[in-house]
């Protein structure tokens, strides 16, 4: 490598490093993704030999620094995620390099496929990560996010790529002074794809009328995970209280449902305390029927579910929902559990992982997505569903929500894992999404921010902070009305990743095609036919 090739390759990179970084939370300059990729698009166009260097150099720069929230639970899972992650970065690039080197195709319509096919392969693969969408990085321009209710945001992630590929392709063939093959569709495309999302955002903006549901209340205790995680009796009955006493604070104020966070209740409440002869369980249970009856009010509280197989121990992370009686209705157990957080595969066969969960026990995925009915004291009967954790960034699982009936849906976490960290932004974010998606108000409650309610068309609406405006670990209770769209369903929740699906076959398709091309060639090199 020469000297001039290395300064431009290192240049360009750490550009689209800055770029990228500066796209999403905590930076939140969301504009920048329109031309973050440019200078790595223009090394994938002009620099062949080095592309998986300065491609994966690119991509596990990027995600060190955006995991860098990791570092508070387990360094080896900051560095071997970050990696993992960038390993797409580099298998775009080749794919990219590939095909448009051997079909002579115009970036504008190669790269923005293979890139979407990469975020949704990404979004599964191995339980699945659907973190770091370039899309995600639109979350607060309502006009382009609009059209996630047909394609996801998968679409936003789509035209932003292809406005990069343009601009690439363009600098490049100007300064290399090359012919301008596919000139007209570069210079249109891009610019006609853009304008019709954001028209489709107005339109649907302008149309856009939401009524009143139910008023819900959110409890943000602020609980440190270190005191959580290894807590004693004495400091779980604390927990109790202070969750508790911020329950109360509201007492006199007329609310439909009241929410606590993911694990915040922290006695088993489907046991019969007489059972584990835990103190903490029996004291948890009559603090719930007393929240119901004293506040009159339904209440979904995130806590430890443990059922018996035999004489196995089987635990769940759930939502438990009472009447305002105090009566406990029906529990979700979390379906989609975090990989290497609480649950760790192949354990038997491998015990040492075991060491890699941050939990005593291993928790046990639910079979069933529940649907809760709520009795609004002046807006009627409604539907809800709860998610927990990172549940609200997998977008299939909300979509069946939606199919199921939810005319809203709360999410209950504690990310207090990752302290006060652009981790809070950026699961916001990305559950701004599930609302477009769906049509949907999502509510979060969370025990160390960002406590929050987003409307149907991905409006953040309400947040709990403090007088100070700080919104990541404080305490406090945040108390709003859920906005909703009456009978409507729209097309995503229809027809799912279909658009995503589509570009990932394309991409197969057309590198299926480059290799066929390529084995030609060979083919007909002379050497070939003198073997």
């Amino acid at each position: 490598m020469s000297r001039a090739t290395g300064v431009k390759i290192l240049a360009l990179s750490f550009l689209t490093v800055i770029l990228l970084c500066l796209s999403f939370p905590p930076a939140d300059l969301g504009y920048l993704a329109w031309i973050a990729c440019v200078p790595w698009f223009t090394l994938i166009v002009t620099e062949k030999k080095y592309t998986w260097l300065y491609s994966l150099g690119i991509g596990a720069a990027f995600f060190i620094v955006q995991l860098s929230w990791l570092r508070h639970i387990a360094i080896i899972a900051w560095v071997l995620l970050s990696f993992y992650c960038a390993a797409y970065f580099l298998a775009f690039a080749f794919c990219s390099r590939f095909i448009t080197a051997r079909l002579k195709l115009p970036l504008v319509v190669v790269v923005p496929c293979i890139w979407t096919a990469c975020e949704f392969v990404r979004s599964f693969l191995l339980s699945g990560f659907p973190w770091f969408f370039i899309g995600h990085t639109q979350y607060q321009c309502l006009p382009i996010i609009q059209i996630a209710d047909i394609a996801g945001v998968y679409g936003i992630s789509f035209i932003i790529i292809m406005a990069n590929a343009a601009i690439a392709d363009l600098l490049v063939r100007s300064f290399a002074g090359q012919k301008r093959a596919f000139f007209s569709l570069t210079c249109i495309l891009p610019p006609v794809l853009v304008a019709a999302s954001i028209l489709y955002g107005f339109s649907w903006l302008r149309h856009y009328h939401p009524k009143e549901g139910p008023v819900v209340c959110m409890i943000q205790g602020n609980i440190p995970q270190d005191l959580k995680f290894e807590s004693t009796e004495e400091d779980e009955i604390q927990i109790l209280k202070k969750y508790t006493d911020l329950s109360m604070s509201i007492q006199g104020t007329p609310i439909d449902l009241l929410v606590w966070p993911e694990t915040m209740m922290p006695g088993i409440l489907n046991i019969d305390p007489e059972l584990t002869g835990r103190k903490i369980d029996f004291l948890s249970q009559l603090t719930a029927t007393k929240l119901a009856q004293e506040l009159n009010t339904n209440l979904l509280l995130g806590g430890i579910a443990l059922t018996f197989v035999g004489k196995e121990q089987v635990y769940f992370n759930s939502g438990y929902y009472y009447n305002r009686e105090g009566t406990l209705l029906s529990r979700y157990d979390k379906i989609h559990l975090v990989l290497f957080g609480e649950f760790t595969p192949l354990k038997t066969y491998f015990p040492f992982l075991a060491n890699l969960v941050p939990y005593e026990i291993g928790l046990t995925h639910g079979s069933r997505r529940t649907i809760f009915s709520l009795d609004a004291v002046q807006n009627g009967r409604f539907a809800f569903g709860s998610s927990i954790c990172y549940e609200d960034t997998v977008p299939s699982l909300m979509r069946k929500f939606k199919k199921d009936g939810a005319d809203f849906m709360l999410n209950i976490t504690n990310d207090g894992w990752f302290r006060d960290s652009a981790e809070l932004d950026q699961h916001l974010a990305i559950m701004v999404f599930r609302a477009v998606e769906n049509r949907i108000s999502m509510a979060r409650a969370a025990n160390t921010g960002i406590s929050s309610f987003v409307a149907p068309d991905g409006t953040i609406y309400d947040k709990l902070s403090d007088s100070a405006g700080k919104y990541r670990e404080i305490s406090g209770v945040l108390i709003n009305r859920i906005k909703y769209v009456e009978k409507y369903c729209p097309f995503y929740v229809l027809c799912g990743d279909w658009f995503a699906v589509l570009c990932t076959a394309a991409t197969g398709i057309i590198l299926i095609l480059a290799i066929i091309k390529l084995r030609v060639i060979d083919i007909g090199k002379p050497e070939y036919k003198g073997h």
